[in-house]
């Protein structure tokens, strides 16, 4: 199945989607590595709000332009750095997760019918500039370009696989049962 889905994304919209399904993510969505998942969590007056936002794991090349800023590259970064902290991150109202590499266990047994994780291709920085329209703002400026925060506005962002959906089915896990099989 491949769908459209435009931001913001409510655990509603997210409950009918199965592990391997494709996804296209229109609207709004937000760049956090390790830094800034900290800093989100520790900061009581937070500039955006986690409700129903969709968190790219992406470290992006951006440049200012005079006044503006322009998107280099925006390719997904490795997901797992953030298990620790996006259990909080979901629970303070984050729908969709999109990055590489998957995500623990624990992590997706904290999607509990809220949220989903979706694979974005490694190594395709370019294909994500490419479905960036526009840099809408920075927060966090002071941890640097690479870990600040970046609202960015996206259409058709993706191909995102569900690799982990809002039931906890997670095609990494299925991958490592069928792999350990065949080791056996």
């Amino acid at each position: 199945m491949s769908s459209a889905l435009k931001t913001p994304i409510r655990p509603e919209d997210v409950r009918h989607f199965k592990v391997g399904d494709v996804v296209y993510i229109s609207g709004v969505i937000y760049t956090a590595r390790d830094t800034a998942h900290a800093k989100i969590l520790s900061d009581s007056q937070r500039p955006f709000s986690l409700r129903n936002a969709c968190i790219y794991h992406s470290g992006p090349l951006i440049v200012k332009d005079g006044p503006t800023y322009r998107v280099i590259a925006a390719g997904p970064t490795t997901s797992a750095r953030m298990n620790k902290l996006t259990p909080a991150i979901v629970k303070e109202g984050a729908t969709t997760i999109i990055g590489k590499g998957g995500m623990s266990s624990e992590v997706a047994n904290s999607f509990s019918n809220r949220c989903f994780y979706l694979a974005f291709p490694g190594g395709c920085g370019i294909l994500a500039k490419d479905r960036i329209e526009e840099v809408l703002d920075v927060y966090y400026e002071e941890l640097g370009f690479t870990e600040a925060v970046w609202k960015l506005q996206v259409r058709d962002f993706g191909p995102l696989l569900v690799a982990i959906d809002s039931h906890g089915e997670s095609i990494y896990e299925r991958i490592q049962t069928i792999s350990r099989a065949r080791l056996s």
